[in-house]
């Protein structure tokens, strides 16, 4: 038998919020722009990141934005999703992907965060994403 429930294959989104990088020692470390906890069951297929506040990083792509799974209770962030930022004008949306669709269980995290870097963009970047997901009913 069919699911009945009209969500079932449908793919929605999910909103991810916004926070400025500082042009301070944000180099070698990740800093979690926001975290969504699941409350079902879903499967990530794509994400899109709209720059708010535009910025040019030094040295070509050297700074990236990244999707990333926490395992309920570990605290371990492991990326699968990354958008590289090179130089982006406020309001361009950058070419964000997943390496392959990732299940989260419920009560998995969804991260977005400001990867490891070899330099800083030139301003405060502010960016925020929209994560394509489907339901898992298991």
């Amino acid at each position: 038998m069919a699911y009945d429930d009209p969500r079932f294959g449908v793919v929605q989104t999910i909103h991810m919020g916004t926070a400025k990088t500082k042009n301070t020692s944000v180099i070698g470390t990740r800093v979690e722009i926001d975290r969504k906890t699941m409350l079902t069951a879903v499967t990530v297929k794509d994400w899109n990141v709209q720059v708010l506040d535009g910025a040019t990083c030094t040295g070509g792509v050297n700074f990236n934005i990244a999707l990333s799974k926490s395992l309920a209770g570990t605290g371990a962030v492991t990326p699968f999703g990354s958008a590289a930022v090179a130089s982006q004008a406020d309001g361009s949306i950058l070419d964000a992907s997943v390496t392959t669709e990732t299940d989260l269980s419920a009560g998995d995290d969804l991260v977005l965060s400001y990867e490891v870097g070899t330099a800083l963009p030139a301003g405060a970047l502010r960016v925020e994403a929209d994560v394509s997901y489907v339901e898992r009913y298991t």
